[in-house]
């Protein structure tokens, strides 16, 4: 079975469940996810996995489970594919 393409989007800090590690995104439709930083940083701030609450991410959701996804970059321009 071919592996589908990751859903991509864009969402809203709310909350920040573990420090720095997890927190809650609010998509534009409303839905609320857990959205976990890299590790390595985010590509604009290298070194620097933290979020604040009210920043816009770039979201990178499983085709298969959309609970949770990466955060991939910072801010209401970044690149989300």
């Amino acid at each position: 079975m071919p592996e589908r393409p990751p859903i991509r989007g864009h969402g809203r800090v709310v909350a920040e469940r573990i420090p720095g590690r997890l927190y809650e995104i609010e998509m534009p439709n409303g839905f609320r996810t857990l959205g976990i930083p890299p590790k390595e940083g985010f590509p604009d701030r290298p070194g620097d996995s933290a979020a604040s609450v009210g920043d816009t991410v770039a979201m990178e959701f499983s085709a298969y489970d959309m609970s949770s996804g990466r955060m991939t970059a910072l801010g209401k321009d970044a690149p989300i594919g």
